[in-house]
């Protein structure tokens, strides 16, 4: 009888490394997946802030002055990253010039919300310290509707359809797209 002295080598076969490097990816696929939602349930959250904060200091400027924060409002929704949304915001920061046109008198500062530098969540500033917009959470604008009527009734901007729903007991609404950046779909942050 041959008496084979066979010595084995410890270490691991290529089909048990094979096994171990798909578990490693499969649990770094889901931890991937749970660190994107996190992400995106932080964003939403910074967005609700920014809505609910934008909308007080709607309601903060109308308990002080009797009146809404813009010259003419109206029933179409205002971009935060356009002109006259930034004219807003610089009556809401109590940084207007003075003028014979200016709405906050007395400079109060209505609205807290921090810089924001590129498309990162708060108000932009520009070269010469203006407002020039301001981001939700994934760099996109809020929208405000005012009360234009001032009946505390404005017509809901994001339900789409002939049955008109009302938000009541409002001066302004405000809202975000959300993560999706698409009007109208269940992810939008709004301050109602």
């Amino acid at each position: 009888m041959k008496n084979h002295n066979i010595r084995r080598t410890k270490g691991f076969t290529l089909v048990e490394l094979l096994i171990v490097i798909s578990i490693i990816m499969v649990l770094a696929a889901l931890g991937f997946a749970g660190v994107q939602a996190a992400m995106k349930r932080s964003k939403t959250v910074q967005t609700q802030n920014l809505v609910t904060n934008l909308a007080l200091a709607v309601n903060n400027y109308f308990d002080e002055y009797g009146s809404l924060p813009i010259t003419n409002p109206s029933d179409t929704p205002l971009n935060t990253q356009d002109v006259a949304g930034t004219d807003l915001l610089t009556v809401l920061i109590g940084k207007e010039q003075q003028s014979s046109t200016q709405l906050n008198t007395r400079n109060i500062k209505f609205l807290e919300a921090k810089q924001a530098i590129g498309r990162k969540p708060g108000i932009v500033y520009s070269q010469n310290n203006t407002v020039s917009a301001m981001n939700d959470a994934f760099g996109e604008a809020i929208y405000i509707v005012f009360d234009s009527d001032y009946d505390e009734e404005i017509r809901n901007p994001i339900k789409q359809g002939a049955d008109p729903d009302i938000v009541r007991g409002a001066r302004a609404v405000v809202y975000s797209h959300g993560a999706d950046r698409l009007p109208a779909t269940k992810d939008d942050v709004k301050s109602w």
